[in-house]
Parts: C-alpha cells; sequence; structure tokens
C-alpha cells in the first residue's frame, strides 16, 4: 500500500478526516442532491455507487473513529467488491471524483480559513480510492484490471492533485476577496474619509458652540475611517496575489515584508537576487504564501529580533527562497512541536510544484549561532527557464 502507513492513517486521516466529515455532515441533503444531479447528467445512476439517497455522514464520522486501519481497509476494500459488481472502474472514478470535488467546495466555503480538513479529507478519498480499485483486480472484475494499471487512484498522485486543485480554489476565493475589498469596500471608505474632511472644514470655519462641540466627534470618526483603510489594505496583502495585479511580485513581497516589520517590530530584511522574467503565477503565489507562513512562524515562535528574507534563483532553473532568524530555536527533527502544522503546510504547498522545503535550527544556549533557516527550492517549467 504504497505512500500510506497505519501511523499516518492514524495521525493524518483517521481523526482529521472524521472531523471534516462532521462538517460536511451539515450539508449532507445538499451535497448528495448536487452529486446526483450530475452523475444523472452523465447517464450515471447515482444508486449503483450509493443505496441511500443522502447517507449519514455523521454516523460514518463515528465509525471512522473507532476503526483500526485493518478495519478501515476491509470495509473498503469490501465497498470496492460490491461496487465492482455494479458499475465499472471508470465509472466509479468518475462518480467518487464528482463528490470529491462537491465536497472540497463544500469545506471550501464553510471552512475558509483552516486548511486541515481539507487536506485530511483528500487523503481519506485518496487511501479509499486506492482500497476501492482493489476491489476490482479480483477474479470476479470484469477486465481484471491491475493496480498498478489504476493511475487514477494512485495515492501519491491523487493527494497531489487534490492540493494541487486546493491551491488555486483557495487563491481564486482569496483573490477575488482582496479585489472585493479594493474595489468597493475601499472605495467606499476613501469617499467616506473626504466627506468627513469636507465635514471637519465646515467645522473649522464656522465658529458657534455647537459646531465646536461635534468637531472632536469628526475627528474621531476620521481617525477611524482612516485606520479602517490602512486595515484593508493590510488585510489585501494578507490575502496575497490580488496585489501583484496593481505591484507585481518582488514590489508585492517587499510591501509585505516592510509592513510586517513595521506591525511587528521585527527588523526584516529583503535580500533580492536574480529572478527569471517570467515566474509562472502558481510560483509567485506559492512563494509569496511560504514567506508569510514563515514569517507567521517567526512572529509567533522565535522570540527574533531579526530576519533576513533572500529571493532568487539557481542558473535560471530553480527559484530560491531564505529566511533565517536570530531567534530561540527548535528542533527541527522532532515530529511535534510549535508551528509544526505550518511547516507541514508549506512542506506541501512547496511539493504541490515539484519543490523542496529545507530547514535548519540551532536553539539558543548552542555554541553555533541560534536561529532558523528555512530553505525553499522549486524548479521552473522547462518553458519558463532562461
Amino acid at each position: 500500500m504504497s505512500g500510506f502507513s497505519r501511523d499516518r492513517f492514524h495521525s493524518t486521516i483517521r481523526g482529521p478526516a472524521a472531523n471534516a466529515l462532521d462538517d460536511l455532515a451539515e450539508h449532507a441533503e445538499e451535497i448528495f442532491a448536487v452529486w446526483y444531479r450530475q452523475l444523472q447528467a452523465l447517464d450515471l445512476n447515482p444508486h449503483d455507487f450509493l443505496p441511500c439517497a443522502a447517507p449519514d455522514l455523521g454516523a460514518f464520522a463515528n465509525q471512522l473513529r473507532g476503526w483500526s486501519y485493518p478495519q478501515f481497509q476491509h470495509h473498503i476494500e469490501q465497498f470496492g467488491v460490491a461496487l465492482a459488481r455494479r458499475a465499472s472502474l471508470d465509472q466509479t472514478v468518475t462518480a467518487f471524483n464528482r463528490l470529491f470535488e462537491i465536497c472540497l467546495e463544500t469545506l471550501l466555503r464553510d471552512e475558509s480559513k483552516r486548511a486541515t480538513p481539507v487536506l485530511s479529507l483528500a487523503r481519506m478519498f485518496a487511501l479509499a480510492g486506492l482500497l476501492i480499485v482493489s476491489g476490482y483486480t479480483g477474479d470476479w472484475a470484469s477486465g481484471e484490471k491491475s493496480l498498478a494499471e489504476a493511475t487514477l487512484f494512485e495515492s501519491a498522485d491523487q493527494i497531489r492533485d487534490a492540493s494541487a486543485y486546493i491551491t488555486r480554489v483557495y487563491e481564486q476565493e482569496r483573490r477575488s476577496l482582496a479585489r472585493n475589498l479594493h474595489d468597493e469596500i475601499g472605495h467606499d471608505l476613501m469617499l467616506m474619509k473626504l466627506h468627513l474632511e469636507m465635514i471637519a472644514l465646515d467645522c473649522q470655519k464656522k465658529r458657534d458652540k455647537g459646531v465646536l462641540e461635534f468637531q472632536p466627534r469628526v475627528a474621531e470618526a476620521l481617525a477611524l475611517v482612516s485606520h479602517s483603510i490602512d486595515s484593508i489594505r493590510r488585510i489585501g496583502l494578507d490575502l496575497g496575489p490580488a496585489v501583484f495585479d496593481d505591484l507585481g511580485f518582488v514590489p508585492a513581497v517587499r510591501t509585505y515584508v516592510s509592513q510586517f516589520s513595521a506591525r511587528t517590530k521585527i527588523n526584516v530584511v529583503l535580500q533580492e537576487g536574480y529572478l527569471p522574467p517570467t515566474v509562472p503565477m502558481a510560483h509567485q503565489v506559492a512563494l509569496y504564501r511560504l514567506i508569510q507562513g514563515a514569517l507567521a512562524n517567526v512572529y509567533k515562535h522565535a522570540s527574533a529580533k531579526n530576519v533576513e528574507v533572500s529571493l532568487g534563483s539557481r542558473k535560471g532553473s530553480v527559484l530560491v527562497m531564505i529566511i533565517e532568524d536570530d531567534g530561540i530555536g527548535f528542533d527541527a527533527k522532532a515530529r511535534f512541536g510549535p508551528g509544526s502544522f505550518g511547516l507541514t503546510a508549506m512542506r506541501e504547498r512547496a511539493e504541490v510544484l515539484g519543490g523542496r522545503v529545507h530547514i535548519e535550527s540551532r536553539r539558543a544556549g548552542t555554541s553555533q549561532r541560534q536561529g532558523t533557516r528555512i530553505e525553499v527550492d522549486l524548479p521552473l517549467p522547462e518553458g519558463r527557464r532562461r
């Protein structure tokens, strides 16, 4: 069972996926109604794949929490055996990929700030898909497709594809939100500020007592609106990719680093090396998010005073980003610890693009210089290399 282990099932699939199913249970009727309509449009019978109109996802979540890996494997393989008697492998792949996509869209809509439910559900679907396909390898299965031939359900590929899909959906939503904040709320706040400034000028011109008493309230409202405009700009930078349209990638990074430094009082220096003239948007977004994640970990856990961020490339074919701080450090070999989820998310984001994250950390009090160094290497597609 390449790509999965019992430990990984217990730590990254069973509990987290059950929590995701609990979240989805509230929307089960809607989810399966959409799924049924999509399958019927493809001339597929939904009852060939699931007998119930709307399965109880909450009950399945409770079952999943109690299963060991062998129990999960047995139940899903038997489900695959039953499916093989009713539908072809291609039909099963199509049906459950559609269900997976609908579930992801539902989670992203309700859990836009949490990656854990989405990634755990992707892992569970990948493992379940692999086990279902094994139900098509018995003597009773027409065609006798081998597990190696069932590439659509290869676990590592499916998780990578699912992660890429999740990333695209996240970034589309964030881009849309950032644009709406800028174009609608930001525009309205600027107009409000202009009107308040005009009222403040009128207050200064009119010297009667009633107007003078009103002036401090106008000044307070003006300060509040100015603060809101600054917050909208900061949130827009946190959201990321939409600012690329206005600033470009490197200027957007400069602005984010500058604002982070001003907000946290941590001295952050950006070193800019050579970057190829055409960096794919997916790579730009990944580097931006990785900088955000690394700096967030520095702020929350490192107690650092200085951070150096370096951007460049190696031979024009691999993008390289290095973030180095002088904080307290941590045990980089430990499986769990402060910021471990953030570091895992960073690794997964880089791996979606074929990249790698290398982490070195030295604790305070050692003979070596303390702090953490994170290096990200992202290979460019062949057509984008100089």
